[in-house]
């Protein structure tokens, strides 16, 4: 290429480099916001709040939503501008809500953020089809996504679904069969004629049966605490265990080996019938035979593979805890000078306490406990706190740790109210 072409084709660049300057300067100006896309289902709603400086005050506006399309809940909340969307109707494609959030500044209003909403249409559910034995209550549980409960269609004289739990991803009804025969439950969106889902419910006279996920189970026991049941996993209630149970029925069951399991009696209750508690006595491995007595026919249902297994130390001190529903540093006063057994009240309510029969021997435990702050609260080698002055700002905490000799650990702690010393 000579000297002149090359001139030529410097210029050429040059110019093409400005233009893209020029356009890009029009296209996206110095401070533009971009739109960001969300997209929510109708009956859903959608989080979109972020941090801001606790000063800004942020103002939000909507605009293409004259179809009502979506609804907005928006407030400042300190280091938080809150922002909620909830879908209300599917939007088409081409009008599309906008959020925009702005604030003033220097007299001038300053978008901030902008949202453009797609709201999607409603999706069905998948509902499985359910059996129930005439007279008996059972409880169905219905996935539902939704903000919004569901509405039933179906032959009320066949069964009743009365709203048990309405939480999150899950809603569960009390199926109630009144007469024999089928019916289609059709699930509406309170309130609408969007149909979620629908299923067959089945009122008649079935078989009992174990369902699989009784059909093998773990129990435990700990020789350290007489009330087995108390045990966290020493227990398991059996009403549950059978699917299509009979009107006036009771289940009860026969181990082979009575040896490693007691079994008593359990109360029935509006969706399970009276019968019986598997309670873990030793280690070992067993057979129980469940059956169906209504009036004087009893039939076998099935089997169930049990194993019990020893549960660790700390499990009886965490049975006897949960029994405890506020704790021993609930309202426990202490003024300066004075001590408290802090060992002594753990060992006699969570370890050898009388309510559960449970006890271990001094050597079978050791107690440690320390104090965040011990120039407020000082805990010695005996586990006895001493009081020494005011908590002013509340900062002082007890720590202890049991080490029980099977090598399991046991931790607990909080707070005293430390009071001033009554004249």
């Amino acid at each position: 290429m000579n000297v002149t072409g090359r001139c030529t084709m410097k210029k050429l660049i040059s110019l093409t480099l400005a233009l893209l300057l020029i356009i890009s300067a029009f296209a996206f100006p110095s401070g533009a916001i971009s739109t960001e896309k969300v997209s929510v289902m109708v009956f859903k709603s959608k989080n979109l709040t972020f941090e801001k400086a606790e000063s800004d005050i942020y103002n939000c506006k909507v605009t293409n939503n004259d179809e009502g399309f979506i609804s907005v809940s928006a407030n400042n909340e300190g280091g938080f501008y809150w922002l909620m969307v909830k879908g209300k109707k599917a939007t088409t494609d081409t009008i599309k809500p906008v959020i925009t959030v702005s604030q003033k500044k220097d007299g001038k209003t300053v978008t901030v953020k902008k949202f453009r909403i797609t709201v999607k249409p409603a999706e069905t559910v998948k509902m499985s089809d359910v059996k129930i034995n005439k007279d008996t209550s059972t409880v169905l549980h219905l996935k539902n996504p939704y903000e919004t409960e569901y509405k039933f269609s179906l032959s009320k004289k066949i069964v009743s679904i009365k709203q048990r739990l309405f939480n999150g991803n899950d809603a569960a009804y009390t199926l109630k069969g009144l007469k024999n025969g089928t019916t289609t439950v059709k699930a509406y969106i309170k309130g609408t004629k969007t149909l979620i889902g629908s299923f067959k419910i089945t009122v008649g006279d079935f078989k009992p049966v174990i369902k699989k996920s009784f059909q093998s189970l773990t129990v435990c026991f700990n020789e350290h605490m007489k009330e087995t049941e108390f045990l966290p996993g020493g227990v398991i209630e059996l009403g549950e265990a059978v699917r299509y149970f009979h009107s006036g029925g009771k289940i009860t069951a026969k181990a082979k080996d009575k040896t490693i399991v007691d079994i008593k009696t359990s109360p029935a209750t509006d969706v399970t019938p009276k019968a019986v508690k598997l309670i873990g006595k030793t280690a070992g491995k067993t057979i129980v035979t469940l059956y169906e007595t209504v009036g004087k026919t009893k039939t076998k249902i099935g089997t169930i593979k049990l194993t019990v297994k020893r549960a660790k130390d700390s499990k009886v001190y965490e049975g006897n805890r949960e029994l405890d529903n506020d704790g021993i540093f609930y309202e426990n006063f202490i003024s300066p000078g004075e001590k408290y057994d802090l060992k002594k009240a753990v060992i006699n309510k969570y370890v050898n306490f009388k309510g559960t029969k449970s006890h271990f021997d001094t050597d079978e435990y050791t107690f440690t406990a320390k104090s965040s702050h011990p120039s407020i609260l000082s805990v010695n080698e005996k586990g006895v706190v001493t009081c020494h002055k005011i908590d002013k700002k509340g900062v002082c905490k007890i720590s202890y740790t049991i080490v029980f000799a099977d090598g399991s650990k046991a931790k607990g702690g909080g707070q005293f109210d430390i009071i001033e010393a009554e004249v």
